[in-house]
């Protein structure tokens, strides 16, 4: 493995914003994984990663940081990944991957926000004029898809507060929570989806990947859901590296990897209640 770290992509809130690259060397010109740490928005960093062993696996990994919400409300965190995604596509030659390949990957809050990225390429409010923000795939590791419209958001207000900058009384938070929601900005021209989420997870409901999946399929979006049965927040280990793998090498690779991961009747399709 060759890894490049602390490389400075921006500069914001008084401080660099820096990725770290990860690239397997027995590959040759691999796609990337761009991977955003969760962490509510406002905690862990981009050594947090669970995407690494797909280094094994044939794909390059780059971790990126963006703005908390103490330094900084939203779009501003949309507007650092655009540049992270556009560093990455553009830096492919200089650091060894094949930067038209790019794949986002995030869990949590990160997972939000991989999602809205992948699904807002073409927004001229957090884009520069011209440039490609498309990407091959999008693999969300249990991120909230519509914040503050599930009942799971309520219970822990501030995080939401602090993200959008303002109280969740207020009549500006349901309006900034939609332009936050990657469900606003869904169109039928996103990238396939890996959706992974815990059928126990105590922090988000597994109720907001089946909005997104619902949303995806609606719009004719390929889109896979994997609900891991006694799965909390936060997932990893070989059946989620394979479901992974096996996603990654037919929607990006172009091939077929055999793969047959133990599931159960839980992973089976759930049809949604209409409320």
């Amino acid at each position: 493995m060759k890894q490049y770290s602390n490389i400075p992509f921006k500069h914001a809130a008084g401080h660099d914003l820096c990725a770290d690259f990860y690239i397997p060397e027995d590959v040759t010109n691999p796609p990337v994984i761009l991977w955003i740490h969760g962490g509510g928005w406002k905690d862990l960093n981009r050594k947090w990663c669970l995407v690494m062993p797909q280094l094994e696996r044939g794909y390059a990994i780059c971790s990126v940081d963006y703005r908390y919400s103490d330094e900084d409300i939203f779009p501003a965190q949309m507007l650092d990944l655009k540049d992270a995604l556009l560093f990455v596509k553009e830096n492919g030659e200089k650091y060894g991957y094949d930067g038209s390949k790019v794949i986002l990957s995030g869990d949590s809050a990160g997972g939000h926000l991989c999602s809205l990225l992948g699904v807002s390429a073409g927004n001229r409010d957090w884009e520069q004029p011209g440039k490609d923000y498309t990407v091959q795939a999008v693999v969300d590791f249990c991120g909230p898809c519509q914040l503050g419209g599930l009942s799971d958001e309520r219970k822990d207000n501030f995080v939401l507060e602090q993200l959008l900058g303002t109280g969740s009384d207020s009549k500006a938070f349901r309006g900034r929570a939609a332009l936050a929601s990657p469900t606003t900005y869904i169109n039928g021209t996103e990238p396939p989806f890996l959706i992974l989420h815990g059928s126990v997870d105590p922090t988000v409901s597994p109720d907001q990947s089946r909005a997104l999946r619902n949303a995806l399929e609606a719009a004719g979006v390929p889109v896979h859901m994997y609900l891991v049965p006694g799965g909390v927040h936060g997932l990893s280990g070989a059946l989620i590296d394979q479901i992974v793998q096996e996603f990654l090498d037919y929607y990006v690779k172009g091939k077929t990897t055999v793969i047959t991961p133990q599931l159960t009747s839980e992973h089976d399709r759930t049809i949604p209640v209409n409320k």
